[in-house]
């Protein structure tokens, strides 16, 4: 094998295992990675994922990195240059150290201190995590723990975040961009992937959005992986909490009175006057969440204001969110949610058992869409 058809090969493995790892973060859709880009700068890998990269590479090219690489290797190609001094270093080793014969280690940086204690930490929840019978449960349950202390340090800063955006003077599409960005990246770091699959109607043709409710995470993964703005419908009862209510009024949320929203012609024409606006509404039909798995019973509310406004509902299934954050627990974990947006469904009339056969309608797609078991 020639050194340049070994160089070419050594590339694509290098570029193997950053597919793999953007692919898993939802990174760089538009296929952009080649092995000059900027893997921080251009592509959005954050330190963390720079850790998980480092320790598949060694696995895939059996080196040892050192921590100085964090600092120096940008770019894939600088990655395999590393790589290919680590194989180098490997072998003068081999060749020259004997047995009892040692070199003194250059001092660290504090920089490099930091990276190296980064990924003894890293190391240690990924063999708690992998670790197995007879330790198997009290493994996974130090995990859990470590995991949740590690969220609820990103998540106190994150609601402190939120909250302060949802007071400073700005408008509510500078808010609503700010407010993004900062989740994604919350959700990135807590190892939290989100899939969408499915489209919204465009703007020029609002609607009703129903979606189940398993999980205090659903609304907030909702406004931030939906492209579309939503308009987030909640109960009068919420809008005069101190903190989440001012964060819910600061994002635009429409309260209405939820014991009478479905008789209320007040409650309706409030939706109806945003949905004419052009604004997405996001309704869930369901009030509040349970504990138990399964849908429950769906309100008429959502489904009067879509036929008055002579819009559609579109159903969307949210399925993972339970896992995530168990509904009454304050103890997060790791996962994969993903988002079904199903095909609009529009009222047959303007009966009252019209209503009712469009919910049914809605509630047994965002059942194929989430895949719960029926409560």
């Amino acid at each position: 094998m020639t050194e340049e058809t070994r160089t070419s090969g050594d590339a694509q493995l290098v570029l193997r295992d950053i597919r793999t790892l953007l692919d898993q973060l939802q990174l760089d859709r538009d296929h952009a990675l080649s092995m000059d880009s900027r893997l921080t700068d251009e592509l959005g890998l954050d330190s963390l994922a720079l850790v998980e990269l480092c320790d598949q590479l060694e696995r895939s090219f059996d080196v040892s990195l050192p921590d100085e690489v964090f600092l120096t290797a940008a770019t894939p190609r600088q990655w395999l240059e590393a790589i290919d001094r680590a194989r180098g270093e490997e072998s003068l080793r081999h060749d020259d150290v004997r047995p009892g014969d040692g070199a003194p280690t250059p001092p660290q940086s504090l920089s490099v201190r930091a990276v190296t204690l980064s990924r003894r930490i890293v190391a240690g929840l990924r063999s708690a995590r992998e670790s197995r019978a007879p330790r198997s449960s009290h493994a996974a349950s130090t995990d859990s723990m470590f995991y949740a202390l590690y969220a609820w340090s990103l998540l106190v800063p994150f609601a402190i975040a939120i909250w302060s955006l949802s007071v400073l003077p700005m408008t509510l599409a500078m808010r609503r961009h700010l407010g993004r960005e900062i989740a994604r990246i919350t959700c990135r770091a807590l190892r939290l992937s989100v899939q969408v699959e499915g489209e919204l109607p465009d703007a020029v043709h609002p609607s009703v959005i129903a979606a189940n409710h398993s999980s205090f995470v659903d609304g907030l993964l909702l406004y931030v992986f939906i492209d579309q703005p939503l308009t987030f419908v909640s109960s009068t009862d919420m809008e005069h909490q101190f903190l989440l209510g001012r964060v819910m009024r600061g994002f635009g949320c429409v309260f209405v009175d939820r014991g009478r929203a479905e008789r209320s012609a007040d409650s309706v024409e409030i939706l109806k006057s945003v949905i004419q606006s052009g604004h997405h509404v996001l309704i869930f039909p369901e009030g509040s969440i349970s504990a138990r798995p399964g849908l429950r019973v769906f309100r008429l509310g959502a489904f009067e204001t879509a036929a008055s406004s002579n819009c559609p509902v579109v159903p969307i299934g949210i399925r993972g969110s339970r896992e995530v954050l168990r509904p009454g627990s304050f103890r997060p974990h790791p996962g994969a949610v993903r988002i079904g947006i199903g095909d609009p469904v529009m009222s047959a009339g303007s009966e009252f058992s019209d209503r009712v056969a469009m919910r049914d309608a809605v509630r047994d797609a965002i059942a194929r869409l989430c895949e719960e078991i029926e409560s």
